[in-house]
């Protein structure tokens, strides 16, 4: 594999680091922490160069909070300082991670997400008699520190570079608590290995994506199936032969083991094709698709939310438009043109007389 070097007079370039300032506040422009920043922008880019330079920088704190759906998680937001630095970082290592990354992981990567992923999964069913749904239990809990930090040395040689990545992941703020024993492991092994990358930030994203990498390449070329998609911590194994695929899932849970994972056990099912299943936001088969009932309800939840909100003038249709769109995008990929004229008898936002009504076309 190819190691890359050279990297950090780009990493710390005034160009990359305006690059990485106007990425951070897409869609974050009206918050105060990115109005504080942007108005004295030249200056904070200057210090924070001044401080990646000379090796002084370090990560603020983390704001958090727990979400409840679709399961509790703790969601961990990076100062928007340090936001700016992983976006910067990121600009140099995304195309560098892109030629490494199987053509069937579809999370965080340009031209991908959850539509090709769906639609390279219902290609696969049409093809394979039988598949198997796996996810890694307590997945961005258990990343392992110490092994993520090996895998950034097998693609890059640049020490500064490097010092930055270590930096950013000895920063992670503690997450929910995972304690495995895995072969050579002592009482004490799983409490002085440091582990967990934070949920939400950019860099966690592709961290996590880099740790699995491996496992795609397995997959595919060790064990020879052909039929896989891995969305995140979110895979499938597709095979025509029963025993061949519950043999697959064995050596799955063999390599993942090497990386300190586990498997969550009670979603490990092997079923025949026709039945369908759901994966990345659908319920797909072979030949349609629909959005998950939960997704429906939950979508519904946030609309209810957003008329009283919008009626109280706490938000304005221009917070209320880019949500909508994001779902409609979403579940237009589905087969749900009835769901969608249903559902937009729901979205009519009232304000003192002056009424929206939304259109699904």
């Amino acid at each position: 594999m190819k190691r890359y070097g050279g990297l950090w007079e780009s990493l710390v370039s005034w160009e990359n680091l305006l690059l990485a300032a106007r990425k951070a506040r897409r869609g974050k422009r009206d918050r105060p922490c990115v109005l504080r920043f942007n108005f004295g922008q030249e200056a904070e880019l200057l210090r924070l160069r001044r401080e990646l330079v000379g090796g002084t920088y370090h990560p603020g704190p983390f704001t958090t909070h727990w979400i409840a759906r679709p399961k509790p998680r703790l969601i961990s937001a990076a100062p928007y300082r340090d936001r700016v630095v992983h976006h910067a970082l990121m600009n140099l290592l995304e195309p560098i991670l892109d030629r490494q990354f199987h053509p069937d992981s579809y999370a965080c990567r340009r031209g991908k997400g959850t539509h090709a992923a769906a639609d390279r999964l219902q290609s696969l069913l049409r093809r394979r008699r039988y598949f198997v749904q796996c996810d890694v239990r307590k997945f961005f809990p258990s990343i392992d520190h110490g092994i993520l930090k090996a895998l950034f040395r097998r693609s890059i040689k640049d020490n500064r570079v490097l010092w930055l990545m270590d930096l950013i992941v000895d920063h992670s703020n503690p997450q929910e608590s995972v304690l495995d024993w895995f072969a050579g492991d002592d009482l004490l092994t799983p409490l002085e290995r440091s582990r967990g990358l934070p949920i939400g930030n950019l860099t966690s994203q592709w961290f996590s994506n880099w740790y699995l990498s491996g496992l795609d390449h397995f997959v595919t070329s060790r064990m020879g199936l052909g039929g896989y998609v891995r969305y995140c911590d979110d895979f499938i194994l597709l095979h025509d032969d029963r025993a061949g695929l519950a043999k697959a899932v064995t050596q799955v849970r063999e390599y993942l083991a090497t990386l300190r994972l586990r498997l969550h056990e009670d979603t490990v099912q092997l079923r025949p094709s026709r039945v369908g299943l759901t994966f990345v936001g659908y319920r797909l088969w072979a030949g349609h698709r629909l959005v998950r009932k939960s997704n429906v309800r939950e979508f519904r939840r946030r609309v209810r939310w957003m008329r009283r909100a919008y009626a109280a003038w706490l938000i304005g249709w221009n917070d209320i438009k880019p949500r909508l769109a994001s779902w409609f995008g979403h579940a237009r990929q589905a087969d749900s043109q009835r769901l969608l004229r249903r559902l937009s008898l729901e979205w009519k936002f009232t304000r003192r007389g002056a009424r929206r009504a939304v259109s699904h076309n």
